[in-house]
């Protein structure tokens, strides 16, 4: 199922991040990743995000502008 991230999906969703900022060699710290969180729940901002659930388990995430 793809839906919105809520707020209890953080700690699913900064493993998921930072699996991807590794594979990528990008820079992440706590500071970027509630930033970002910041950003998605925020309804004012255009960043937007979405995860594919599998079995009440989130698999993959995207986000978007």
């Amino acid at each position: 199922m793809i839906r919105k991230f809520n707020k209890n999906d953080f700690n699913k969703w900064s493993d998921l991040y930072k699996s991807y900022a590794d594979f990528y060699n990008v820079p992440m710290n706590k500071v970027i990743l509630d930033t970002l969180w910041e950003w998605i729940h925020d309804k004012n901002n255009i960043v937007n995000g979405i995860c594919f659930e599998l079995e009440g388990k989130i698999v993959g995430i995207a986000h978007y502008r």
